[in-house]
């Protein structure tokens, strides 16, 4: 399962908790969770457009989708409990960390430095 579908399905419980909350607060974490997971969503999408295209393209789109993927997982969980008192036990969905995807992305899109695996 991707941390895509992981941030749906976590913010998806977490609302059967809270559900019908009048709490402005609440409220607007939900909106803030949709919203990470909708920019996810439409990166993802967005890279799997760039198919046929070039390939170090295709490679920053999907690290960006990842990015924006993982980093909604990490919202939704830490909202889990904030708002409920419980959190889930992620399993381990990213293969390295964040931070190297955060230099691909900002070492081609400053320097013009393609990705190693895209060369």
């Amino acid at each position: 399962m991707t941390a895509l579908n992981q941030a749906r399905q976590l913010l998806e419980s977490t609302l059967g908790f809270i559900r019908q909350s009048d709490d402005p607060y609440v409220i607007a974490r939900f909106g803030d969770l949709q919203i990470r997971i909708d920019v996810a969503a439409a990166l993802l999408e967005r890279a799997e457009n760039l198919e046929g295209q070039s390939p170090v393209e295709v490679e920053i789109a999907f690290t960006e989708a990842q990015i924006a993927a993982a980093e909604a997982l990490l919202a939704a969980s830490n909202a889990e409990f904030e708002l409920t008192g419980q959190r889930t036990a992620l399993p381990p969905t990213l293969d390295d960390p964040l931070r190297w995807k955060y230099q691909i992305v900002g070492n081609y899109r400053l320097n013009g430095v393609a990705p190693r695996s895209a060369v």
